[in-house]
């Protein structure tokens, strides 16, 4: 009887701990306008991973620089989470004739 109460006791106590660690968060920090590289690193620091969910022509943002992230910097957001970026490819190519 006693292993069975150490038993439940150990998984019981193993299940909160899970559940504390997994329910931590965190504020998203703000990567638009940093190389794509420097986004990565700055998400992972906060426990974030990053995800590009594309890559644009854009004559006002350099290429390899993050133009648009969600969530917004400054949410509230679960350790783990995505945060989905939209990276520059740079200024469109001129066409010479």
């Amino acid at each position: 009887m006693v292993a069975l109460l150490v038993g439940v006791f150990s998984l019981s106590a193993f299940g909160v701990v899970y559940f504390l660690m997994r329910g931590s968060t965190v504020e998203v920090p703000n990567v638009v306008g940093k190389t794509e590289t420097d986004a990565a690193e700055a998400l992972e620091d906060a426990g974030l991973r990053m995800l590009v969910k594309g890559r644009a022509q854009n004559d006002n943002i350099p290429a390899h620089t993050v133009s648009d992230q969600s969530p917004a910097p400054g949410a509230i957001v679960k350790t783990g989470q995505f945060v989905r970026v939209s990276v520059s490819l740079g200024t469109s190519p001129t066409q010479t004739n």
